[in-house]
């Protein structure tokens, strides 16, 4: 009874502190916004997909942004104990969540979010280097879901100007209350239904490259240092 408490309570908090910092800060397009009013326009589902450690600000960004405004949404969510806390804070938002990963669950999850993109018409939210790694590796999950379901990927990335930094394993940022959060959404694009492995590892590779060179941009705009892993100290915060 008592872990149950601790655990509701500390889900609470995790959603009240996530909903308070977005509320406080100031969102900017660096581009997209067009991109943005065409889902909210043809109510289509997609496929949204955002670097790990950006999960704080981009999950509370497209719920406010996609998710309040009718989009439907199901998040593929890890089976760890991590994990466990995300999925409490989404299925209370309402939002559906599939659960698994490239290492645990994987062709389950799949399975799920293929029903979610077909029979649901929900649009699916994936982390392509989570949940383990390596930082900023494009894992084949998201290109394989697009490919059986014929569903967009859309790259998101946010990025803060004041922020806090875990020493995690991918650099985890949290912004800081009242800061300016800039935002960039790029072009969707659907993966062929067949591909060869050659084929498939070439799409892998430009989708890793793509949303590589959208964190870089935003980062440098954002102000936001490198960050090469746990196994680096982690830069001081600003």
């Amino acid at each position: 009874m008592f872990r149950s408490i601790m655990h509701w309570l500390g889900v609470t908090l995790l959603k009240w502190l996530m909903e308070f910092i977005y509320m406080t800060c100031r969102v900017t397009y660096v581009e997209g916004k067009e991109i943005r009013d065409d889902i909210l326009a043809r109510r289509r589902p997609v496929i949204f997909i955002f670097w790990h450690n950006r999960i704080f600000m981009a999950a509370i960004y497209l719920k406010r942004t996609f998710f309040d405004k009718g989009v439907h949404l199901t998040v593929l969510i890890s089976q760890s104990n991590d994990g466990e806390a995300i999925a409490n804070v989404v299925e209370r938002w309402g939002g559906d969540v599939a659960r698994g990963s490239s290492s645990r669950g994987g062709k389950e999850a799949l399975t799920m979010l293929s029903h979610a993109l077909g029979r649901r018409k929900s649009s699916v939210v994936m982390t392509p280097d989570g949940p383990r790694g390596p930082m900023y590796v494009f894992q084949a999950g998201a290109l394989v879901a697009s490919q059986l379901t014929q569903t967009e990927l859309v790259p998101v990335c946010v990025a803060p100007r004041r922020f806090w930094r875990l020493n995690s394993w991918d650099g985890f940022l949290i912004p800081k209350p009242f800061t300016e959060l800039l935002v960039s959404l790029q072009p969707s694009e659907t993966e062929p239904r067949k591909q060869t492995e050659e084929e498939r590892e070439n799409r892998r590779a430009y989708h890793e490259r793509r949303m590589l060179e959208q964190r870089s941009k935003l980062d440098q705009l954002a102000g936001v240092s490198e960050y090469a892993g746990k196994k680096k100290k982690p830069t001081a915060v600003r």
